[in-house]
């Protein structure tokens, strides 16, 4: 996990959403309808925008200043970037304008294309969502480290996800998984809640192995 701190003005924003469902941006007044409505604004709150009508409000660049600093640490090595919100995908393109991104509209012939350049190491940021790279994709050629700007609550689209990279045929001796997390804000207890699922569905396997239901 990599915590990241936001300003106390984005904090605000953030508080404002989570305690009382309202705030205003500039000339807008972002109200949520419920707690679940106000914890999807809070999420992509802590990413850094939030949207407002068909369009968004950037509220903060923290979580992508963090990545940058992760990248520069990595030295150019090649990253799986992965996303929750579609602002977030178009932020990143931006700030990263040598990522290419997987998605959900990629056709076939471009899918083949970007992940074969990506497993040669052609492509040193690779932006996708989980949802849309859960299976069948074997990203394992040059990369080992995984990042999530924005982390999902669905532990099988998290596990399998990072099974793209952590699977056979992966030459490095360690993947890294890396959590950008915005300090005080819902990402602490996203994380938190996939771990528990996380054990909670290993202690069952482990369990079932015992009892010799699984080969």
């Amino acid at each position: 996990d990599i915590p990241v701190t936001l300003s106390a003005k984005a904090m605000q924003t953030y508080k404002e959403v989570e305690d009382d469902f309202i705030t205003r941006l500039g000339d807008d007044v972002l109200v949520a309808d419920n707690a679940a409505v106000a914890g999807i604004k809070c999420r992509q709150i802590a990413n850094g925008a939030v949207y407002t009508g068909e369009d968004f409000t950037v509220i903060h660049d923290e979580k992508i200043d963090a990545l940058k600093d992760l990248l520069d640490e990595l030295a150019g090595k090649p990253v799986l970037v992965l996303y929750e919100f579609r602002h977030d995908q178009t932020r990143l393109s931006a700030a990263f304008p040598d990522s290419t991104t997987l998605g959900s509209g990629t056709s076939t012939k471009n899918l083949e294309s970007i992940v074969a350049r990506f497993n040669s190491g052609g492509i040193p940021i690779l932006l996708g969502h989980p949802a849309s790279m859960g299976h069948g994709l074997n990203l394992q050629g040059a990369c080992h480290h995984v990042i999530w700007f924005g982390i999902t609550w669905n532990l099988e689209h998290y596990d399998q996800t990072i099974a793209r990279v952590y699977r056979q045929g992966q030459k490095a001796e360690h993947v890294f998984i890396y959590h950008l997390i915005a300090t005080g804000t819902l990402d602490e207890k996203v994380a938190k809640v996939l771990k528990q699922k996380d054990k909670v569905q290993q202690d069952l396997l482990n369990a079932l192995g015992a009892r010799g239901v699984l080969g």
